[in-house]
């Protein structure tokens, strides 16, 4: 593709230009190719103009720029190298979001299992859907592993013209904190724009609640959604709701008035039973996730399909028939008699929200095994100690991607706010070995929530990521 093409829509000037040819685009040296657009973006660490003559001398043969350099090749000058990625990308793959319906859903915790139910919702009602994120990229049978929740803004347009190619109808996609801080989705509309809770995470990068807080907010703006919908029952969302800093939005909730509810709500073990009524159109619902926290984003779901036009029927539909995310809730009976829930709480109120539901459908004691990763926001780890203190009658405090951290420090700053509350817990670092010894432990009708790994297949140590599972644990423990 031509240079001109690429930089359609975009507000720039022009250095040594010429026309030329486009094969492949990057952000990173360690991806040039012959005939590839370079991007040089003004990191937090690294500035990708200190790597601009390697990106020529690989094979770059025009740059994007904030500032012109003194190097003989084509250059693009703009005032913001992170914003204009997105548009150019999508300018070089032929505008692939035009080709199908885009929900785009944000929020602390919720975001996958929210975007998996509205995947069944639309696929009941006989469309072809997408999936990107924490997971992975999902399309018909074509599967993609997830570096990040959402991808880089050059991945995330190739990722578009695939799903265009794959011929679907809605692409439902998560959209993290830090991709909407980084300007990953700029220039992208999403149809439907869902935000399900504002709570503690992050605080390592945003530094404070507030600016968090204003980074999932500013999703919501007429910028990146077109319809907007918000759980009224989370005080953040209705304190900036009734405030008016989000407006023409539709809500869903249980304790605040809203346009979307349930009522005649059944939890258990075995799944959850309720009436949803989506504006005055009501229906039963009967599914296999459990938990209140499942229920909001069952709703969160609805609302959105609702939102689209969806037919109420596919909407109950699609709800019930919707009985498995990986990593998100995942219930395994045990030889014993006793029960592990996978999931991947790994915030405060993630935590808090899987124990509380557990509690509520718990017949005996209740075990949370977690830790913290390293690397990350340092101040939850005595506060998710707190909680499972709290919420549990039992706490193991174990290992979670410690990366670069020791991981006996990280489990002394989850203890402390574990000792002040009760005795109850113990401390093991190898997270395998932690579950077998705890699973070992249990009685019929025990629960112990693993908590903060979900799905993911690997333990990063030290800077390696080694092959590590959660359910493999359990898989060894049933035999």
């Amino acid at each position: 593709m031509k240079l001109s093409q690429i930089l359609q829509g975009i507000e720039c000037q022009k250095i040594n230009f010429l026309d030329v040819d486009i094969e492949y685009l990057s952000n990173s040296t360690i991806d040039i190719r012959e005939n590839t657009l370079y991007f040089c973006i003004s990191g937090t660490n690294v500035d990708g103009h200190q790597f601009a003559n390697m990106a020529v001398n690989k094979g770059s043969v025009a740059l994007v720029v904030e500032k012109p350099l003194n190097i003989d090749v084509p250059q693009i000058v703009v005032q913001n190298v992170r914003k204009s990625i997105g548009i150019m990308a999508s300018n070089f793959y032929q505008n692939p979001r035009k080709s199908f319906g885009l929900i785009g859903v944000t929020g602390t915790n919720g975001k996958t299992t929210t975007t998996y139910m509205i995947k069944s919702i639309l696929e009941t009602a006989g469309f072809r859907v997408g999936v990107i994120g924490t997971i992975g990229v999902a399309v018909g049978d074509r599967t993609l592993k997830a570096t990040l929740t959402t991808p880089d803004p050059i991945q995330l347009h190739q990722i578009f013209a695939l799903m265009r190619e794959e011929g679907a109808d809605y692409v439902v996609m998560e959209v993290s904190a830090h991709a909407i801080a980084l300007d990953k989705m700029a220039g992208v509309v999403c149809d439907v724009g869902i935000l399900t809770n504002i709570t503690q995470d992050h605080l390592d990068f945003f530094g404070d609640m507030d600016k968090y807080k204003e980074t999932k907010l500013k999703f919501l703006s007429d910028e990146f959604c077109k319809t907007k919908v918000i759980n009224i029952d989370d005080d953040i969302i209705l304190d900036s709701f009734l405030s008016g800093r989000i407006s023409n939005a539709v809500t869903f909730g249980l304790d605040n008035p809203s346009d979307v509810f349930a009522i005649k709500i059944n939890y258990s073990m075995l799944g959850t039973t309720y009436f949803l009524n989506l504006c005055d159109n009501v229906g039963a619902v009967n599914t296999r996730l459990i938990g209140e926290f499942n229920l909001y984003n069952a709703m969160g779901a609805a609302t959105a399909c609702l939102m689209l036009g969806v037919d109420t029927e596919s909407i109950f539909l699609g709800l019930s028939t919707c009985d498995f995310v990986p990593g998100r809730c995942n219930i395994i009976p045990l030889k014993n008699g006793a029960y592990a829930v996978i999931d991947y709480a790994h915030t405060p109120d993630g935590l808090q929200k899987i124990l509380t539901s557990i509690r509520q459908i718990c017949k005996s004691r209740l075990y949370c095994l977690f830790g913290c990763g390293g690397n990350r926001d340092a101040t939850k780890r005595p506060i998710m100690g707190q909680i499972s203190a709290k919420f549990a009658d039992f706490t193991v405090i174990t290992s979670d991607n410690p990366r670069l951290e020791d991981p006996d420090s990280i489990i002394e700053q989850i203890k402390e706010g574990v000792t002040g509350i009760t005795d109850q817990y113990i401390c093991i670092q190898n997270r395998k070995e932690a579950i077998l010894n705890t699973i070992n432990s249990l009685s019929s009708g025990d629960v112990l929530v693993i908590a903060g790994k979900g799905a993911e297949d690997y333990m990063d140590i030290a800077g390696k990521k080694i092959p590590y599972s959660d359910f493999d644990c359990l898989q060894q423990a049933k035999k």
